[in-house]
């Protein structure tokens, strides 16, 4: 049996990924703001990523009859889209929250509360595209998803018994997806490529990408690397 524990599991990759989990006879605790999954193998922790005083007491209360024992962090934030110079010190605060520091303070708990345990461990950390190139308008969602790379690759060095990934999963037909589709062109000029991805049917489904991500899971060992994207497996 596996245990997991997935952030952002209230919608798109991190729920269908708690459902796959579940539905396969693994157990499942789901982090976020909003409960919206009921299953006798799913337990949820209410809290907001965004609020260090919150997170920071996070008990991971690990089944210690898991074979495996895999930490998800999926929640993420574009924050606001606009050139750097417009962004309020509030956006750029949440989005590193969000993206970065509580995805590193989850691991290092998670680290802490399962390092003395036989089990097989695995952290998949959920990167982006947008981690290796810039996007006008997304410095902060760039900036802090390279973090989260560069971030993994020392988890790598550091506990090298933790099979630690951070997996861009592509272009995912999410809410996030559709909040980039709603954007102001004069913020984001590059909106209409978005556009096009919906309308051309080039977007995957969470569905597809938690199956994917699923695999890379129970078989860490077929990871092309440490930092890589669902779209070149």
């Amino acid at each position: 049996m596996i245990q997991f524990f997935i952030t952002g599991t209230s919608s798109g990759i991190g729920y269908q990924l708690a459902m796959q989990a579940l539905e396969d006879g693994h157990k499942v605790v789901g982090i976020s703001r909003r409960h919206v999954i009921n299953h006798p193998n799913y337990r949820h922790l209410t809290y907001n990523l965004n609020n260090y005083d919150e997170y920071k007491l996070i008990n991971f209360n690990i089944n210690k009859e898991a074979e495996k024992l895999v930490l998800v962090n999926n929640a993420g934030w574009l924050g606001d889209v606009k050139p750097a110079g417009q962004v309020s010190p509030a956006s750029i605060e949440r989005a590193y929250q969000i993206n970065l520091i509580a995805p590193s303070i989850l691991c290092k708990l998670f680290i802490e509360q399962t390092e003395k345990l036989e089990a097989e461990k695995v952290i998949v950390n959920i990167s982006s595209g947008a981690a290796s190139y810039p996007v006008s308008g997304w410095s902060t969602y760039c900036a802090s998803k390279a973090g989260i790379n560069l971030f993994t690759q020392v988890l790598r060095e550091d506990y090298p018994n933790i099979h630690s990934f951070a997996i861009a999963p592509g272009i995912v037909d999410t809410d996030m997806q559709g909040e980039i589709r709603r954007l102001d062109t004069e913020d984001f000029p590059d909106k209409q490529r978005f556009v096009d991805y919906k309308d051309k049917g080039e977007l995957s489904s969470p569905i597809d990408v938690a199956s994917k991500l699923l695999k890379v899971i129970k078989h860490p060992e077929t990871a092309p690397d440490c930092v890589f994207s669902l779209r070149d497996t």
